[in-house]
């Protein structure tokens, strides 16, 4: 079983192209349930948007669960995506 400071850890680690930045974010994900529940939301968060990074908010659909909000940064090409913080909202 997979716990949620174990699922930021692995989200603070990405790095990488753009178009799989979905992908990565779902694998830190894996093994990982909050209440029986494993499918996951990832949602912009535009209110914790910085000058330098897009925020997204992920988690378990399920209600009350923890989310962890990644602040990512496009690059200038826009083709890596980097995660250059993310924390545990409740």
């Amino acid at each position: 079983m997979k716990y949620i400071e174990d699922v930021l850890e692995d989200i603070k680690q990405i790095d990488g192209p753009s178009g799989k930045l979905r992908d990565r974010i779902l694998d830190a994900y894996d093994g990982y349930e909050y209440n029986g529940v494993s499918e996951i939301s990832i949602d912009r968060y535009i209110k914790e948007d910085t000058m330098k990074a897009k925020a997204y908010r992920i988690g378990a659909n399920y209600p009350g669960s923890p989310k962890i909000i990644a602040l990512i940064d496009d690059g200038k090409d826009h083709y890596v995506s980097t995660v250059i913080d993310a924390y545990i909202k409740e």
